[in-house]
């Protein structure tokens, strides 16, 4: 999941009313309509914030940091899980019923083992996350509105997401502000310490 979803702003002035109405004998020409401006579009790619906006970086470091020890055991469980497997395989025509039968008991047991661990990880991590990494996801959203607003850009695009739905096809040169958006950013919003462990 992306994220930020598609942002975009709707800046430009409500385009309504009629046009006046030429009167049928004039001794003046008419003046002259000017179009609308079209709208100003750019592209972020938010996925990189996680390498370029240090406040951001700096959260999800200290995400992997308290969650290591957990993984570590988790791929070492993983890992004799699979030396396990590979042995019944190797062994299967060697062993007798009764010790074939325990031994895939017992590699059953450890995969659900395995898989319960998994699962509760996955959930303890996504909570830590939350509490880490969306108060900074706020403020930088909120970053990007008013870094839209300042630059007169109408739309603001996530490249991100376009390409995940495959709907980029052409990006002009330019169009891309995510370095410069996550150099002010970090000028503004200068790393602090990392947030304590739970």
């Amino acid at each position: 999941m992306p994220l930020f979803a598609c942002l975009a702003l709707s800046l430009l002035p409500p385009v309504g009313g009629s046009l006046p109405v030429s009167p049928a004998i004039t001794t003046e020409p008419p003046v002259p309509q000017s179009a609308p401006a079209a709208p100003r579009i750019a592209v972020v790619n938010t996925q990189a914030f996680g390498e370029l906006i240090n406040e951001y970086r700096q959260q999800v470091v200290t995400l992997q940091t308290e969650f290591r020890p957990t993984l570590d055991t988790l791929q070492r469980l993983g890992a004799e899980i699979q030396a396990e497997e590979d042995a019944l395989q190797r062994l299967a025509d060697q062993l007798t019923p009764d010790v074939r039968l325990k031994r895939t008991e017992d590699l059953e047991r450890k995969k659900k083992d395995f898989k319960r661990r998994q699962e509760d990880l996955n959930e303890a991590a996504e909570k830590r996350a939350s509490i880490l990494l969306n108060p900074v996801r706020e403020k930088i959203s909120k970053a990007l509105e008013a870094y839209a607003k300042e630059r007169g850009i109408h739309i603001l695009l996530d490249i991100a997401t376009a390409a995940e739905a495959g709907g980029l096809v052409y990006l002009a040169p330019g169009m891309d502000i995510t370095e410069d958006f996550a150099a002010r950013y970090n000028q503004a919003n200068p790393a602090t310490k990392p947030a304590a462990s739970r």
